[in-house]
């Protein structure tokens, strides 16, 4: 017996030695802030995030020649797939911090500073392009829209002489403002303006969330954030800078202290000192501040369930949830309780996930035939194909669900069957889709909306959350800028009080942290029931102008409530196994 006690001994210390070892091997490092972040996905997006975190790492060497200094940062996921009993998560976010070295000003070289760093931080992207595009077995990438590594073009002359200007302005130590696209950067002095950004967008057929994650080829888009050291020969003061980002139409990135707020994961211990240093830079007010923004930020991109081309309804559900999520210290627990309820229940929904998933295919299989050269990249691995008969399988799914009719689903079987008859010929394919696809979208989004239980309730919950704002002098304003300096404002009982000629001189925050009017702009007030737009054509700002002692009372009691809060906010480290069966 003793000799059976030894073997068995002997058997669980190598069993022990095996799983410390794999755990070794195999553990991925996850960092997190919001407390409210859904960890349990971490185990599935673990094997991604490994993959881009090492191909940001190998696009780093390019760069020593240029500095040595060069540098990752942080990584981190972001995006609704943290969302608490999300089942319908579409894509994988992700955010990357890029060191790019110390830079010598001496008052009078902006200009040098400027090109340097449209070379370098061009060329890491070129690089990060050709990487994935030659090497990688894990992902799929488009073609970077510009790459201006080989000298300064005509369009890069005009944006280094926009990031000149923004470093002249960000040294003289106060905050400023700079006009990207007709819109209005506020800007801090650590920051400098980074214009024509371009995003790097993958494609990878193994992103996960959870057991029963539908495997396809989704995107997974990286969004990298640009830091700097400024050397003032002057003074002999270095100037900590980050690059803020522009993309289409003068929107600014966020930086990491506004992801705060949305749920995220940093992944790897490079982001632990960097998330480590960031946070005790937000004092209380600042925190607050930032913590509004990302409320206004997400109730403006709920706007996309709200109109006559409705935008997914998913989206306005997330948006929703995220908008509770950050006013919740102040909102009665029973409503909290409520809405969370109802888009649980969205959420967790089988039917909608059936739904988004074949929404979000063909917006892909939409994008990807767009390029015939990456359509080719794909189909060489037979990816479209996979793709286009991945959509057959869900059809199949929708069509067994008990809460889907076939009538319903027929003009989506209709559609299929075009896609089928021309997916052989790219040349049939492309105007076939450029025909149909966004009829078809329009009618899934229609579909969506109608299987969402009481879905109604999401702009009810969403039109109190902002009354809640009211209570404390927080109005919500509208725009529609029909034409160059020329802004229509929505008429309502809190705007009509407002004189036409002051609007360009208030403080109007909006969810992208820019103002699109300026000085010059001519304010007219529209009746909203005269406005027959796309509501995703509005603007949206908040504004406490005049505010009662009522509402300044609220207003205080209301950020004592949420900076009271801030002490959820704390880096906490998670373990993330890499699934074998991702």
């Amino acid at each position: 017996m003793f000799k059976y006690k030894k073997t068995i001994y002997l058997a669980l210390i190598i069993i022990l030695i095996c799983v410390l070892t794999y755990i070794k091997n195999n553990n991925y490092i996850f960092i997190y802030i919001n407390p409210d972040n859904n960890t349990t996905v971490y185990p599935y997006i673990s094997k991604a995030s490994k993959e881009i975190n090492s191909i940001l790492d190998n696009s780093i060497n390019t760069l020593k020649s240029y500095t040595t200094e060069a540098k990752i940062v942080y990584g981190n996921g972001y995006g609704s797939g943290f969302l608490k009993n999300n089942h319908t998560a579409s894509d994988y976010d992700y955010g990357a911090g890029i060191y790019l070295g110390t830079y010598k000003y001496d008052g009078k070289n902006a200009y040098t500073i400027a090109e340097q760093i449209i070379k370098i931080s061009t060329l890491y992207q070129s690089n990060l392009y050709s990487l994935v595009k030659n090497f990688s077995s894990e992902f799929y990438i488009q073609r970077l829209p510009a790459e201006r590594v080989i000298g300064i073009n005509e369009e890069a002359n005009i944006d280094a002489k926009l990031i000149a200007k923004s470093i002249d302005e960000a040294l003289k130590g106060k905050p400023y403002k700079m006009q990207i696209d007709n819109e209005i950067f506020f800007l801090l002095p650590n920051e400098v303006v980074l214009p024509n950004y371009n995003y790097v967008k993958l494609y990878n057929k193994d992103i996960s969330y959870f057991n029963g994650y539908r495997k396809m080829l989704r995107e997974l888009t990286v969004t990298i954030d640009y830091y700097i050291d400024i050397l003032d020969t002057r003074t002999n003061k270095i100037h900590k800078i980050s690059l803020i980002s522009e993309t289409a139409h003068g929107k600014r990135l966020y930086q990491p202290e506004f992801k705060y707020f949305v749920p995220n994961a940093y992944t790897s211990m490079k982001s632990f000192k960097h998330v480590k240093d960031i946070m005790p830079s937000l004092d209380d007010e600042k925190y607050f501040e930032t913590r509004m923004i990302n409320y206004y930020h997400h109730y403006t991109l709920n706007k996309y369930g709200n109109s006559k081309k409705s935008g997914s309804p998913l989206k306005s559900v997330k948006r929703l949830l995220q908008c509770t999520d950050i006013i919740a210290p102040i909102l009665p627990d029973n409503i909290v309780e409520e809405i969370h309820k109802n888009v649980y229940e969205i959420l967790e929904s089988k039917t909608i996930a059936l739904i988004n998933d074949y929404y979000i295919a063909n917006g892909i299989l939409y994008n990807v035939t767009k390029s015939s050269s990456f359509y080719k990249d794909l189909e060489k691995d037979n990816q479209v194909s996979k793709l286009i008969s991945d959509m057959e399988l869900i059809l199949t799914d929708m069509i067994n669900d008990k809460n889907l009719s076939y009538k319903e689903l027929k003009p989506l079987f209709d559609y299929q069957n075009l896609i089928n008859k021309n997916k052989n010929n790219l040349n049939d394919l492309q105007p076939m889709l450029k025909e149909k696809f966004y009829p078809t979208v329009q009618y899934m989004e229609e579909l969506m909306a109608k299987n969402i239980p009481d879905y109604s309730k999401i702009q009810v919950y969403t039109t109190y959350l902002n009354k809640v704002l009211e209570t404390a002098g927080i109005y919500n304003i509208k725009f529609y800028k029909d034409r160059p300096n020329h802004i229509y404002v929505f008429k309502d009982n809190f705007t009509k009080h407002i004189k036409l000629t002051d609007f360009n001189k208030l403080d109007i925050i909006n969810g992208s942290y820019t103002r699109i009017y300026n000085e010059n702009t001519v304010f007219e007030f529209l009746d909203p029931k005269e406005f027959y737009g796309d509501t995703r054509d509005l603007n949206y700002g908040w504004i406490r102008y005049n505010p009662t002692k009522l509402q300044n009372a609220v207003y205080e009691e209301m950020k004592k409530q949420i900076i009271k809060d801030k002490r959820r906010y704390h880096l906490r480290i998670k373990a993330g196994l890499i699934r074998q069966n991702y």
